[in-house]
């Protein structure tokens, strides 16, 4: 028996970590997974502004989307889509209003919660200024 009249209460502080650990490393990876959601769209929102003040001064669609892309540079192309409108072909003059969307396809990281939430989640900007 120890002084405190009980009996071997050695393993209590491994049972008690064992319990614990899961629910912090979860709390952990799920933080670490909100940053990198968050910077993806922090990176897709400003592509997409990017893209769009490069079509109001009279870039063509090929040229806006090396734009984009270029602001998105670290992120997955493949998974990275680009909407503009209206086309350069079908009126985009003094005036008119341009809209540049750019959708991201983000992957979480923690499994347990890309069980809660959807996986892939879709970051979607979208940003529209008239034409100069």
């Amino acid at each position: 028996m120890n002084r405190f009249g009980r009996g071997n209460v050695k393993g209590q502080a491994l049972v008690e970590t064992a319990l614990v650990l899961p629910i912090l490393l979860l709390i952990l990876t799920g933080i670490i997974d909100f940053g990198f959601l968050f910077n993806n769209y922090l990176i897709v929102s400003n592509a997409s502004r990017e893209g769009v003040r490069s079509a109001v001064v009279g870039s063509s669609n090929s040229d806006i989307t090396t734009v984009v892309n270029n602001f998105a540079s670290t992120l997955d192309k493949t998974r990275l889509t680009i909407t503009i409108t209206p086309d350069l072909l079908t009126g985009r003059t003094k005036g008119v209003a341009v809209t540049v969307t750019v959708v991201y396809k983000y992957n979480l990281i923690t499994p347990i919660i890309g069980t809660i939430i959807p996986s892939p989640v879709n970051l979607t900007a979208s940003t529209t200024m008239r034409c100069e």
